[in-house]
């Protein structure tokens, strides 16, 4: 009789304990099912799903302002157009080979560039080393000739580019083939992940002067060939009322935001990810990037705030800059602002207002998406120390998550163009950047993809 009863109690607890988990598998299910029926969650599928229309597909122009190209200091000549589209270059695919001794071969859906890549038409990707790599910009046939984006070719050709903006004038020189550091170990897959995100990157301010572009793109390089990931929070309209400006690289046309978008094509191509770092980063008079733009004492009616977001979404669609995360500009935000960015973004890059979490958490609200903190902080010092000993020092309850600025990383980048072309760059082995990668690869971290989260 005992024994009947222990197994008769077992099996209800059993049941209980089935029905409890069912219960919260249907309630998450519903909760992760109401948020893909937001208004925030529609407008971005409807911003994937957009079909291209005719207008968009006709947009191609020529360059709306004189541009010159020079390989190894020597003019190149094109008969044909170079074409333009949203700040992107498209250049006659069968000219530009000429000029590195290659050319191509169409067959049925692929270009086939011999010895280097082929290209699928259809799926608009190349494939070399039996990796296959998505095209940042369109292709387009014209007069029996394929145009593809300068950054894609590029990519492909394996060249390094300098922007000379008060020439109007891109310099190309091959890259050179550095051996890996055998001395250095190999990296392992390690447990504990860390997270680093490069701030208010827009095109703006320090990153519109000569070479520092070019900087940036070393940078990534450096972090791709140490398997280091990395986000980057982009301003996509820069406003600075002091000297009326406006930039949004949508919009207008110009060498440097072809430049700014060729570099944000090449961090996404060295494992960035790209999210958006507000609209403006600023509010009213102020200027973008010192001043603010939501929370109680910046836009903050539910109307203007979902137009901003997605006013800032529509740039990146537009421009074909994949978006990940959403980052309030210097976190003035409030807890129903959160609320509305939730429906928009899977990743919050800041805390949640109210818990203030300095560890990674999910919403409570939609059970979708993670806010990532950065207790660590950022580089506020000239050498580093400071981030350094803070890393060094982190609490068990703490995320090994920091942000800093690329202007900062830039000064110990050096870049020259020889007598002959070449572009050669010099890296200071002792930079703030290097130095904290060092740091943190020595307690055991490497910095993760926020996407794998």
């Amino acid at each position: 009789m005992k024994k009947t009863y222990i197994i008769f109690l077992v099996s209800i607890i059993f049941i209980i304990s089935l029905n409890l988990i069912g219960f919260n598998l249907l309630k998450s299910h519903n909760l992760k099912k109401k948020y893909y029926n937001t208004k925030g969650a529609r407008v971005v599928e409807e911003l994937k799903s957009k079909n291209v229309n005719e207008e968009e597909k006709n947009s191609f122009k020529r360059i709306p302002y004189n541009l010159s190209f020079y390989l190894k200091n020597n003019k190149m000549n094109f008969n044909k157009n170079i074409l333009y589209k949203n700040n992107r270059f498209y250049i006659p695919l069968s000219e530009f080979l000429s000029y590195f001794g290659n050319k191509e071969e169409v067959d049925k859906d692929d270009i086939i560039i011999k010895n280097l890549a082929n290209i699928d038409l259809n799926k608009k990707t190349y494939e070399e080393d039996n990796k296959i790599t998505d095209l940042r910009g369109d292709i387009l046939k014209e007069d029996n000739e394929y145009y593809i984006s300068f950054f894609d070719l590029c990519e492909i050709l394996k060249l390094n580019t300098y922007w000379d903006y008060e020439k109007n004038s891109i310099y190309i020189s091959k890259k050179t083939l550095t051996e890996v550091d055998k001395e250095k170990p190999i990296k392992r897959n390690k447990k504990k992940k860390a997270f680093i995100r490069f701030e208010d990157f827009t095109a703006g301010d320090v990153y519109i002067t000569k070479g520092a572009l070019e900087k940036v793109r070393k940078v990534a390089d450096y972090m791709n060939e140490n398997k280091e990931s990395f986000s980057v929070a982009w301003v996509p309209r820069y406003i600075n009322n002091t000297y009326n400006i406006d930039n949004d690289v949508s919009k207008k046309d110009s060498i440097q935001n072809s430049n700014f978008i060729f570099t944000l094509d090449y961090l996404l191509n060295r494992g960035g990810n790209v999210g958006l770092h507000g609209y403006t980063h600023q509010y009213k008079d102020t200027n973008s990037i010192s001043g603010f733009e939501f929370g109680d004492d910046g836009y903050k009616d539910e109307k203007e705030v979902r137009t901003r977001v997605e006013n800032a979404l529509k740039i990146a669609n537009k421009v074909n800059i994949p978006i990940s995360f959403w980052e309030t500009p210097h976190y003035r935000t409030t807890h129903k602002q959160q609320e509305i960015f939730e429906e928009y973004f899977k990743i919050i890059y800041e805390p949640s207002i109210g818990i203030y979490n300095k560890n990674i958490i999910t919403s409570k609200i939609n059970k979708v998406t993670k806010y990532i903190p950065t207790p660590m902080g950022y580089v506020d010092d000239d050498d580093g120390k400071a981030i350094l000993s803070r890393i060094r020092n982190k609490r068990n309850n703490e995320e090994l998550s920091l942000f800093y600025h690329l202007s900062v990383e830039i000064k110990d980048v050096d870049i020259s163009i020889d007598k002959n072309g070449e572009i050669n760059y010099k890296y200071n082995e002792n930079s703030i950047l290097k130095q904290i990668v060092n740091c943190v690869e020595s307690l055991g971290y490497e910095f993760g993809n926020i996407k794998d989260l």
